[in-house]
Parts: structure tokens; C-alpha cells; sequence
């Protein structure tokens, strides 16, 4: 049954239709948290613990990974040295986000977001917290990123509500990311600038060492206003850059919004395991169009599933 029929009876069988607009706007976010907890207090006061253990066997999100505590942290840490030893200051999150962090800013289904009471989600991307974190020390000016662009990097243990369809999969996994905030300066310089030392910390990493090749695709985005200049001069760029590397573009229109001009996908050994690209998200938290952030990351769980870690674990 899809989610709204699934809403559409529990109002019928609250008697209201129009119950979740009447709550959201006849009470504040503050008196809709207050009659969320008690909610949650009554539901969880009713459970005894054999209810517990049930709910337990039957819940994805609370069955923890069978992959190895110590091999995550140790690549967590490699990652994060090796990103602090290139410019990328690491910072550490909280697992909870500001409920919306994901579907206001960067247009995610809410339903892909696990929701919580107080405001509050657990976090399912971190680079969305780092834009946050960023804005929020941008607007304070206890960050200037005017003449020089701040580097960030995070790795935490996210939760996602979709579904995976291989079992080795589950809702948490580890996801390291990084994140380059900085202002337009005409001619891309930026941008350029940016996305080369994501994709030299990758090499770094990936080839360096793990001992894999990896390749390069670029897509093309909207969101620029010369997005085809703007992807062919970043193209050609990153080409003199890496004569060594294998970096193909794809120019196939697509409606996607997520990205803004370019989204680059880093494969190895023929799996795609690095996503990232320019957003606008410290645009709109900050309400500048001279901002301009490059997030990319990748999941840790998976390098250790495809077996991309032997080499060193």
C-alpha cells in the first residue's frame, strides 16, 4: 500500500481528514514537539519488554552491520588524516540534523529521511550538516571564506529510510565526505579549483594508496547559465590537470536538480564508489548567489563489502 493511502485510513480512522493541516497550522513547532513526546512516552509506556524484543526482530534500522567495528574506524581514521593532510579540516557531527536538513536544502523525499521528535532527523547525508555548520559560521563571521575557500571533511554513521536490494546492505552505514565552501571569482576559479582537490585527495586515496586506477565521469547539470562552457573549460581543466586519468563527460540532459552544473562520479574497479558536485544549498541558507560549495563522498561500508580495503586491512 503506498504512504498516502496508508494516510489517508489512519485519518479516516482518527475522524479527521484534515487533521495533520489543522495541527501544523493551528499549533507551533513547539506545541506540535510537546504533543509528539507525550505520543511517544504513551506508545512507549504501553510496550512491555517481550514487545521490545518483537519490534527488534522485525525493525531494519535497529539491526546493527555485521561488518567489522574496528576495520570501519580504522579506514574512518585513515580518511580523515589523509584529508586533514590535505587541507580538509575535519569536523565532528552529531548523529542527529535539523528536521528538513535534507528536503528543504537539497530537495530530498522526506520519506528517504528518518524523522524524529524536538525538531530533529537522523542524519542520512553529512555533507548537508556541513553546509549548515558552514552558513552558520559564515553569517557569524567566525568563518571568511571571501579570499580563502574552507575545506571540511566528516565521516558518521548514517541512517537512510529506502530500501536496499542487496542484503549486505543496511539502513546505517558509514559515509566520509567532503565539503569546499568558497566565493564566485569569475572565470570558474572556484569551482576549478575545488573539484581538483576533491578529485586529488580520491587519487591520493584510491591510487596512492589502495593501489586502484581509478576513472572520472562528469555530468552535465543545470543551474549555471553557460552550463555547457561551464563543464567543457572544468573538463578541459581537470584533463592538463590529470594527463594520467581517464575522465570522460557525459553532456545528456537530465531533470535532475540535486547538482548544480556538474556532477562527478568516481569509479574503481568498475564500481562507482565517490558521488559529488556543486549545490547551491549555502546559497539559499545564506541568501548570496556569490556562494559557492562542492560536496563529495563516499560510503566506507561499501569499500569494505567490495573488498576495495584488502590491500591495507
Amino acid at each position: 500500500m503506498k504512504q498516502q493511502s496508508i494516510i489517508t485510513n489512519v485519518l479516516e480512522k482518527a475522524g479527521n481528514k484534515n487533521l495533520i493541516n489543522e495541527l501544523i497550522t493551528r499549533l507551533s513547532q513547539s506545541e506540535i514537539n510537546t504533543l509528539l513526546l507525550a505520543l511517544s512516552k504513551e506508545i512507549a509506556n504501553k510496550n512491555t519488554p517481550n514487545d521490545i524484543l518483537n519490534k527488534y526482530e522485525s525493525n531494519r534500522f535497529v539491526k546493527p552491520s555485521e561488518l567489522s567495528p574496528i576495520k570501519v574506524k580504522q579506514v574512518e581514521i585513515l580518511m580523515l588524516q589523509m584529508a586533514e593532510a590535505s587541507g580538509f579540516s575535519s569536523v565532528l557531527l552529531s548523529p542527529a540534523s535539523l528536521l528538513g536538513s535534507c528536503s528543504v536544502i537539497a530537495k530530498v523525499d522526506q520519506t528517504n529521511v528518518i524523522s524524529a521528535t524536538r525538531g530533529l532527523e537522523l542524519t542520512a547525508d553529512s555533507t548537508n550538516m556541513l553546509a549548515i555548520y558552514l552558513a552558520d559560521k559564515i553569517k557569524n563571521k567566525t568563518i571568511d571564506n571571501t579570499k580563502n575557500p574552507v575545506h571540511l571533511s566528516a565521516a558518521c554513521r548514517v541512517t537512510r529510510g529506502q530500501m536496499f536490494k542487496v542484503d549486505a546492505f543496511v539502513p546505517h552505514f558509514s559515509l566520509f565526505t567532503l565539503v569546499s565552501s568558497g566565493k564566485d571569482t569569475g572565470s570558474y576559479g572556484f569551482e576549478k579549483a575545488a573539484i581538483t582537490r576533491h578529485i586529488q585527495y580520491y587519487i591520493n586515496y584510491f591510487e596512492e594508496k589502495l593501489g586502484h586506477k581509478i576513472k572520472v565521469t562528469m555530468n552535465l547539470r543545470n543551474g549555471y547559465t553557460d552550463k555547457i562552457g561551464f563543464i567543457d573549460r572544468v573538463h578541459c581543466y581537470l584533463c592538463e590537470t590529470y594527463p594520467d586519468t581517464e575522465i570522460t563527460l557525459n553532456k545528456e540532459e537530465t531533470n535532475t536538480s540535486y547538482y548544480q552544473g556538474i556532477n562527478f562520479k568516481i569509479i574503481v574497479e568498475g564500481i562507482e564508489l565517490v558521488d559529488g558536485g556543486f549545490v547551491d544549498w549555502t546559497q539559499k541558507l545564506l541568501g548570496n548567489k556569490k556562494e559557492r560549495l562542492l560536496i563529495s563522498g563516499t560510503g566506507i561500508d561499501l569499500q569494505l563489502i567490495t573488498g576495495m580495503l584488502n590491500k591495507i586491512i
